[in-house]
C-alpha cells in the first residue's frame, strides 16, 4: 500500500558528477538534426587533428590543468556497451554463488567474462570464443556438477547453439538441473518453455506461472516482468494492478540506480521487423549512414563530430561506447564553435567520463555554450550552482539557467525543477508543478521523471490516484533495463539470418510484455514457412497468440492481422461475424484499412449485414483519415456506386438478360464485332505512332 520514495536527484558526490543530460531519444533526435541541417560553413569545419583542437580550447581559456591526466588515454575507463559485464543475458540471474571459494568458480569466471566481452560477437571470432567459453563451463562442471551458474550457462548455450549444436531438449535438461538448485534464472527459462511449448515441454500455464513466480522471488528481473504483465493483463493469474506495480517496481528501481552512475545510459534498441527488415535492407541502410556521418566528422564536419561523438559516448547505433573516441570528436567539433559539442565536453569533465575530473573546465565548457544559448549547458550550468560545485552554491543562479533550459525543452531541466517543487528546495512546494515538470521531461524519454511520476500516481500527489497509470508508467522504465537486450540480440540474430534463434529470443522477450516483441514474433513466424519446424496449423496458431498479446497492448497492425486470421480461417476457423468484430475495434483506432474491410463487408453482406449506405459512410470515413488512399477509394466508391444502380435496376436487366438468351447468334455477333473494333483501334494507334517517330 505505500508509495515507493521518490527517486529525486540527490547532490551528486564532490567529484563534480553531473548525469549526462541525453536520453537515447534526443540522440537519435540530433543525429537525425544533422542529417537535416544545411551543410556548415567553412568556419565551422574541424581540419585541426583532436590534440590541436585541444590545444586551441586551451588557448580560448576552455581548458584548465595542462597536464597530460585531462586527455584521454588509452587505459581510461571505457565503460563498454551498457549492460555488457552485468548483462542478465551473459552473467544472468546466473545463480553462480561468485563468493564461495570452488575450483569451479575459475574456469566459470573465465567463461563469463570471455561472454561478456563477445556478447554480440557474430562473426567467426565469436563463434570460436563461444566455444572457448562453453569450453570452459563445461570444465566448471566437471569440477563441481552442482554448479548452477554454469549449469544456467551451459543450457543457454544448447538453447541458442552458441559454441555447441543447438539442441533444445537439452537445453531445458541443464535448465532443469539449475532450478532444482533453486537459481532463479533458470525458472524463468523454465517459465518461458512451459508457457509457450519449448523444448519438447506441453504447454501448461500453471506450471509456467510456478516458475516465474520463483524466478521473480529470487530477484530476477525477468521473472518480476513475466509476472508484472499476467498480472496486469490477468494472464493465467487473477488481474491485480497492485500486484503488477509491485512486481514492476523492482527492476524500474533498479534502472533509477543505473542511470544515476556516470556514462551508463540505459536502454534497449527496440527494432520493429516490417518488409523493410527482409535482407538486411534497413540495417544496411542504418550501418552507411553512420558511416557516412562517421567520414563527414573526420573530413572536418562539425555536426556529423558532434553526432558521431554522441553515438560513441552512449554506445548507440551499433557503435560500442568509447569515451576516449567521443571525447576527440567532441573536441575538435567545440575548437569549431560547436555548442552541443562543448556541452557534452562539459559534461564529460563534470562526470570523469574519457578525462579526469574537472569542475573548473566543465564551468568553461558551459558558460561558453551557454551564451550561445544552448538548453544543455545552461541545464550544467544551472547543476553546478544547484549543487556548488567549482562556484558558490547560488540558487538564484541555479533556477534562472535550468528555467533557460527548461524553456528550450532540456527533459534534464524539466526534471531538476521538479524535483525542487517536491522538496520545496529554492521553489514553493507545489505537487502540481512537480507533475507538469516530471511530466514534460517523461515524454522525452527521461528515466527519473517517469519513475517520479508513477510514484505521484500511486500517492495521489498532484494528481488522483491512478494505479493504471502508475503500472504503465513502471513497465516502461523496467522495459529499459539491461535484462531486456534480448531484443538487440535477437535482432542481430535476425540479421545475421539465424531465425530459429532470433525467434526463441522474441518469444522470450515477449513473454516479459514487451510489445515489439511480441509484434516481431508473429512476424517472424508468418514469414518463417520455409524454417519453422513445426507443423503448419502450430506455426499459425503461434502467429495468433503473439498477434492477441500485441492488440492487447494497442497494437492496431496486429489487430487487423486478427480479423485477417477469422476471415480466412488461419490459426483459428474461418468465422466472419468475429471477423468484422476485430476489424470494428481497429477502425475505433483509426486504421483505414480496417475501415475500408467493413465498407467491403456491408457492400457485400459478408459477415455484416448488407448495406450500402454503411459501406459508403466507412469509405468516406478513409478518405477523411488517409489522404494516400484517394485513389483506391475512388475506385471502390464508383464499383459501389455500379453496384447500386444494378440492384436498383436489377428487374430490368434480367427481363432484358431473358430475351437476349432467345437470339444468341446476335449476342455471338456483337461480341466478335467489339472485339474487331478493339483491334482496329490498337492497329491504328500503332500506325499512328509510326508516323509521329517518322
Amino acid at each position: 500500500g505505500n508509495a515507493a520514495p521518490l527517486a529525486l536527484a540527490e547532490h551528486p558526490p564532490l567529484s563534480g558528477a553531473v548525469t549526462p543530460p541525453y536520453s537515447s531519444l534526443l540522440l537519435a533526435l540530433a543525429l537525425a538534426l544533422v542529417a537535416a541541417a544545411p551543410p556548415r560553413t567553412a568556419t565551422a569545419s574541424l581540419g585541426l587533428p583532436w590534440k590541436n583542437a585541444e590545444a586551441k580550447l586551451r588557448e580560448q581559456g576552455l581548458l584548465h590543468a595542462e597536464d597530460e591526466e585531462d586527455a584521454p588515454r588509452d587505459g581510461d575507463a571505457s565503460l563498454g556497451s551498457p549492460g555488457a559485464a552485468g548483462d542478465p543475458a551473459v552473467s544472468g540471474s546466473d545463480g553462480g554463488d561468485l563468493t564461495r571459494a570452488s575450483p569451479a568458480e575459475v574456469p566459470y569466471r573465465e567463461a563469463k567474462k570471455i561472454l561478456a566481452a563477445f556478447a554480440d560477437a557474430t562473426d567467426a571470432r565469436g563463434r570460436r570464443r563461444a566455444a572457448k567459453a562453453f569450453g570452459r563451463l563445461t570444465r566448471a562442471l566437471e569440477l563441481d556438477a552442482e554448479h548452477r551458474g554454469a549449469l544456467l550457462l551451459v543450457g543457454r548455450a544448447y538453447q541458442m547453439g552458441e559454441g555447441v549444436e543447438l539442441d533444445e531438449a537439452r537445453a531445458v535438461e541443464y535448465f532443469e538441473r539449475a532450478a532444482a538448485l533453486g537459481d532463479p534464472g533458470a525458472h524463468e527459462e523454465l517459465g518461458f518453455a512451459y508457457s509457450i511449448g519449448w523444448g519438447g515441454k506441453e504447454k501448461n500455464t500453471a506450471k509456467a506461472v510456478l516458475h516465474q513466480y520463483f524466478a521473480a522471488a529470487g530477484g530476477d528481473e525477468r521473472g518480476q516482468m513475466a509476472m508484472a504483465y499476467r498480472h496486469l493483463h490477468g494472464i493465467g493469474v487473477p488481474k491485480s494492478c497492485q500486484a503488477a506495480v509491485l512486481y514492476y517496481n523492482q527492476p524500474a528501481e533498479k534502472v533509477v540506480d543505473l542511470v544515476q552512475v556516470p556514462g551508463l545510459s540505459p536502454n534497449v534498441e527496440k527494432v520493429r521487423l516490417t518488409t523493410d527488415e527482409e535482407g538486411g535492407a534497413s540495417a544496411r541502410r542504418e550501418r552507411d549512414v553512420v558511416q557516412y556521418y562517421q567520414y563527414s566528422a573526420d573530413m572536418g564536419n562539425a555536426d556529423a563530430a558532434t553526432a558521431i561523438g554522441q553515438l560513441l559516448n552512449y554506445g548507440a547505433r551499433g557503435m560500442t561506447q568509447d569515451h576516449r573516441r567521443a571525447y576527440r570528436y567532441f573536441t575538435q567539433a567545440a575548437a569549431a564553435g560547436d555548442a552541443d559539442a562543448m556541452s557534452h565536453l562539459g559534461h564529460m569533465h563534470a562526470n570523469g567520463l574519457g578525462v579526469k575530473a574537472n569542475n573548473e573546465t566543465a564551468l568553461s565548457l558551459f558558460k561558453k555554450a551557454a551564451e550561445k544559448g544552448h538548453a544543455h549547458a545552461q541545464y550544467g550550468l544551472g547543476y553546478m550552482y544547484l549543487a556548488g560545485f567549482g562556484v558558490t552554491q547560488n540558487y538564484k543562479k541555479a533556477l534562472h539557467y535550468l528555467n533557460l533550459a527548461a524553456e528550450q525543452g532540456s527533459a534534464e531541466a524539466q526534471f531538476h525543477l521538479g524535483a525542487l517543487h517536491i522538496r520545496g528546495i529554492a521553489l514553493t512546494r507545489d505537487y502540481t508543478k512537480a507533475f507538469n515538470s516530471f511530466n514534460l521531461a517523461a515524454h522525452q524519454g527521461h528515466v527519473m521523471a517517469t519513475y517520479n511520476l508513477a510514484m505521484m500516481q500511486l500517492a495521489g500527489l498532484g494528481l488522483p490516484v491512478s494505479c493504471k497509470n502508475a503500472a504503465a508508467l513502471l513497465k516502461g522504465v523496467a522495459e529499459r533495463g539491461p535484462w531486456n537486450r534480448r531484443m538487440e540480440t535477437g535482432h542481430a540474430a535476425y540479421q545475421r539470418k539465424s531465425f530459429p534463434q532470433a525467434l526463441v529470443r522474441y518469444m522470450k522477450a515477449a513473454e516479459m510484455g514487451l510489445e515489439v516483441a511480441q509484434s516481431n514474433a508473429a512476424y517472424m513466424l508468418e514469414q518463417g514457412e520455409a524454417w519453422y519446424e513445426s507443423e503448419q496449423d502450430d506455426r499459425l496458431q503461434r502467429v495468433l497468440y503473439y498477434h492477441r498479446l500485441a492488440a492487447d497492448q494497442g497494437n492496431v497492425k496486429s489487430l487487423l492481422q486478427i480479423g485477417d486470421a477469422y476471415y480466412y480461417g488461419r490459426g483459428a476457423a474461418a468465422d466472419r461475424s468475429k471477423s468484422a468484430a476485430v476489424y470494428l475495434q481497429a477502425s475505433q483506432h483509426r486504421s483505414p484499412q480496417a475501415m475500408f474491410n467493413l465498407g467491403l463487408m456491408h457492400e457485400h453482406g459478408i459477415g455484416l449485414p448488407k448495406d450500402l449506405h454503411l459501406a459508403k459512410r466507412y469509405y468516406d470515413m478513409v478518405l477523411s483519415t488517409d489522404a494516400k488512399a484517394s485513389i483506391p477509394i475512388r475506385l471502390a466508391l464508383w464499383k459501389l456506386g455500379a453496384h447500386g444502380w444494378l440492384l436498383q435496376h436489377e428487374g430490368e436487366i434480367l427481363r432484358y438478360t431473358s430475351a437476349l438468351h432467345k437470339h444468341n447468334d446476335l449476342i455471338a455477333a456483337a461480341g466478335l464485332a467489339i472485339i474487331l473494333g478493339a483491334v482496329l483501334i490498337v492497329r491504328l494507334s500503332v500506325f499512328v505512332a509510326g508516323v509521329l517517330d517518322n
